[in-house]
């Protein structure tokens, strides 16, 4: 049936505790459904309390051989059909009123609101796939990356990684939770992580992920883009010697985002 929101009690970034109202749904057909089985009922008492007044005063004439026997079958059945009446106003009634009750949309689990897409007056069916709140759990979010398999084996299972997202202000931690063993011949692998706190990153957003791998002391670093690669098979590094600028070929190790190591070369 078609419904009205009446109420959206949350905003985006809203913490929810589960079993809170999100949402209240008003229905105008309920409504006027339940109007006229409410007339409906009142109608049906009132034929009820006649039947039993005639019934009692029929029954009494009877006895003191004032009435038939027929009248008072008569009123017998006028009782029972008044009183199957009633019982049928009251179940459409009833029935009514237990859909009425399913106007309410809380909290499933403890959670943040991340999107919402409608707001108080907008009409909605029940068959409409639009949703009208998104709600994560925070705990449960987690991040894919597809990576080569051989980077696979550059860190274990409980490695710190940390998120880079556009907009992020600050990047959030999070742990490999999951190396999967890759299947015959293929070439790249999903790993799953799990971050160390909650996070405000929305479902399906788009990030870039740095797993911390191997670590190394006192090797020598130089500024990514110090590093030329015109040619990829053979990196290069610039040096200042005196007045002159050589050109060295280098073997880089680890890179990061900001820094590459150089194996030899320099």
């Amino acid at each position: 049936k078609p419904a009205r929101i009446a109420e959206i009690t949350k905003n985006v970034g809203d913490p929810v505790k589960s079993g809170e109202t999100l949402v209240r749904f008003e229905f105008p057909s309920l409504r006027a459904q339940s109007a006229v089985n409410e007339a409906a009922v009142k109608a049906a008492d009132l034929r009820v309390q006649q039947a039993q007044l005639a019934h009692s005063r029929i029954k009494m004439l009877v006895g003191k051989g004032a009435a038939s026997r027929s009248e008072l079958d008569e009123a017998d059945r006028e009782l029972a059909a008044a009183k199957g009446e009633l019982a049928i106003a009251k179940a459409a009634l009833s029935a009514v009123e237990g859909q009425g009750r399913n106007t309410i949309i809380r909290a499933p689990f403890d959670g943040i609101v991340t999107e919402r897409l409608h707001n108080p007056g907008d009409a909605v069916r029940a068959d409409d796939t639009e949703p009208i709140l998104r709600l994560i759990d925070p705990k449960q979010v987690q991040v894919i990356v597809t990576m080569p398999v051989a980077d696979t084996a550059r860190f274990v299972v409980g490695a710190t990684a940390r998120t880079i997202a556009e907009g992020q202000t600050r990047p959030d931690l999070l742990r490999v939770a999951t190396r999967p063993v890759p299947e015959a011949g293929a070439k790249t692998v999903d790993i799953t992580l799990a971050f160390d706190t909650p996070t405000e990153l929305r479902p399906g957003t788009q990030v870039g992920v740095e797993i911390d791998a191997e670590q190394r002391s006192n090797v020598p670093l130089v500024p990514g883009i110090a590093v030329l690669k015109d040619n990829p098979a053979q990196p290069v590094v610039v040096v200042a010697t005196g007045n002159i600028a050589q050109r060295r070929p280098v073997v880089i190790g680890l890179v990061d985002a900001e820094n590459i190591e150089i194996l030899s070369g320099l």
